[in-house]
């Protein structure tokens, strides 16, 4: 294991320190209102109506500050526990990330795109997912028809896009959990990440067989077939599934079986 000295993470401390200085800041802010609107509601009386919308005003304003500040309490989490997990020497530490999602901080892992080649990226991604060698070689093939690997290709006449050709709202879905989770829907990054949603949301069928056809040469066909019958579905999905499956076995395979 690394030896990572606590000085090498002073960014991490730096950070910690300023959102807990802002937590106080917010906190504080936080009695003030309260005190005010404590005095308010004694008022109230003799204040009538307006008072009310006072009172209403600062209980808006308070809620507000007490998303805000649980939001910092989940960045200062996040920072502690990737301070912690890089100075014990984790290198996979990057890979959870802070999301923004509708005013709402969260975390989630990240997948990280390494390798010389699309498909080669590909590979390392679904590996990194924990798709065996005969199943990504299956999926490959598949890809390698419907868009040759590239990211921006259109088919049908401008309505199917990508890697995986996602057809109409399809691809709507693509663009927007893309938009949605701060990734772009051109690259390798978003429509991968696209797709382990999309299949294990919308096709948990496809998805499990998948994960569990043997590690084989037969495996790679079977993935292949069940990949273009089940999840592209092109016309003549059969002999499609067939001719895609044999492509798996005698290219894909033959690469990346023994990787």
């Amino acid at each position: 294991m690394a030896d990572y000295g606590f000085s090498d993470y002073a960014i991490f401390d730096e950070g910690y320190g300023t959102v807990n200085n802002l937590k106080g800041s917010l906190s504080t802010n936080t009695d003030d209102i309260n005190k005010c609107k404590s005095e308010l509601n004694s008022e109230a009386v003799f204040m009538g109506p307006m008072c009310d919308s006072c009172v209403e005003g600062f209980d808006s304003t308070n809620a507000f500050l007490v998303s805000v500040t649980n939001n910092f309490d989940k960045i200062a989490s996040y920072l502690t526990e990737i301070s912690t997990a890089y100075k014990n020497g984790d290198e996979n530490a990057s890979k959870k990330i802070l999301g923004i999602e509708g005013g709402v901080v969260e975390t989630r892992t990240k997948t990280v795109i390494t390798g010389d080649t699309t498909q080669d990226q590909i590979f390392n991604y679904l590996k990194n997912e924990g798709f065996n060698n005969a199943a990504i070689a299956g999926i490959l093939a598949n890809m390698e028809y419907e868009s040759g690997f590239k990211t921006t290709v259109y088919g049908d006449g401008g309505t199917s896009y990508g890697l995986c050709q996602w057809h109409s709202g399809r691809f709507t879905n693509l663009r927007n959990y893309c938009s949605n989770n701060g990734l772009d829907y051109t690259s390798v990054e978003g429509q991968m990440s696209y797709l382990m949603y999309e299949l294990k949301n919308s096709y948990p069928g496809v998805y499990n067989y998948i994960k569990n056809v043997p590690n084989t040469k037969q495996g790679a066909y079977d993935a292949a077939y069940k990949w273009t019958v089940s999840f592209e579905i092109p016309a003549n999905k059969e002999s499609s599934g067939a001719k895609r499956g044999n492509t798996a076995q005698s290219k894909y395979w033959e690469k990346y079986g023994d990787a």
